[in-house]
């Protein structure tokens, strides 16, 4: 956990250079995210009769549990492609931990399934895992402890496109005024081929805040730099979902430009639990590279204190 003078330092980082342009709280009343002045597509830059606007657009992917906040404007292609593209990759890359923080999605609480069979899901009373010796499931008992650690190999995914599905989380509650700053942005994340890049350089800053799901819904925040002089990204977006913390910076050549290249100062944003422990250990933080624009396989771990444990043998 970050000391008092650590956290005071941050909130006067952003006190200082940025202003919050929004936040969000969900699950709250349904809100649909409207353009004032006409129905385009924010992503594509079509109009009808070229695109239609039938389908529900989540802001917020459904698999982080959002049920309330929609947009009318991302047309209904847009909205498969990215289904079909970086959400999809989002989903898999974030589907251990949802599973863990029985987080709500479009199916229920997604099952962790291995390529042997085996199966974490979550049931009446709780966990309940289905393993085969030969399967590469693997995770270690602390009985002790009360403890069990799981080494979960998750789905192929492609890092670069997580990165653009968080991107596109924040340019999705962007207020309108503000998407000619990120015309850029918006080509790259819909750009099929991840090897073109568009920063070469961009942490993700990550927090883990330990125990039962401490985040009950979804909160969203969106900052923007105060003033142009400022060595800061114009633009940064927090999502807090289920025991994690994600923040991301926007990109905006168009902003941005005058820092390219330089040494900058990047703080993360402090949460509640920074403050105010949850009561189950300190927070962890980091932060994550998701500029690999190669498929890849990785392995998630993931430790749990329990009150008991049932075997049954089959």
């Amino acid at each position: 956990m970050a000391n008092r003078t650590e956290l005071e330092a941050a909130h006067g980082f952003y006190a200082k250079n940025y202003d919050c342009i929004g936040t969000w709280f969900l699950p709250g009343k349904n809100i649909t995210l409207r353009n004032r002045n006409e129905q385009g597509c924010r992503f594509c830059g079509r109009h009808p009769p070229a695109v239609t606007f039938k389908s529900a657009a989540h802001a917020i992917p459904e698999a982080l549990g959002n049920k309330t906040l929609f947009t009318a404007y991302e047309c209904d292609m847009c909205n498969q492609e990215f289904g079909n593209g970086i959400e999809n990759d989002f989903g898999k890359w974030s589907k251990a931990m949802r599973t863990f923080a029985q987080i709500v999605g479009k199916r229920g609480i997604p099952a962790i399934k291995t390529k042997g069979g085996s199966r974490i899901e979550v049931g009446p009373n709780g966990f309940e895992i289905s393993s085969y010796p030969t399967d590469d499931l693997t995770y270690e008992i602390d009985e002790k402890k009360n403890t069990v650690t799981f080494h979960l190999r998750c789905e192929p995914y492609t890092p670069v496109a997580v990165l653009k599905a968080l991107v596109k989380m924040g340019l999705s509650v962007l207020p309108e005024e503000e998407i000619p700053n990120f015309r850029t942005a918006l080509s790259w994340i819909r750009n099929p081929n991840h090897q073109v890049s568009l920063v070469t350089k961009w942490p993700v800053m990550y927090a883990f805040v330990p125990g039962p799901r401490p985040f009950p819904g979804i909160k969203l925040i969106l900052f923007r730099r105060k003033q142009d002089d400022l060595r800061v990204p114009y633009a940064t977006f927090v999502l807090s979902y289920g025991n994690e913390v994600l923040q991301v910076f926007l990109p905006s050549p168009e902003r941005d430009h005058h820092i390219y290249g330089q040494q900058i100062d990047l703080r993360p944003f402090p949460n509640e639990y920074d403050l105010k422990p949850s009561g189950f250990g300190p927070l962890k933080h980091g932060l994550i590279n998701l500029t690999d624009c190669s498929s890849e396989e990785s392995v998630t771990t993931i430790g749990m204190k329990f009150d008991k444990i049932e075997a049954i043998l089959t």
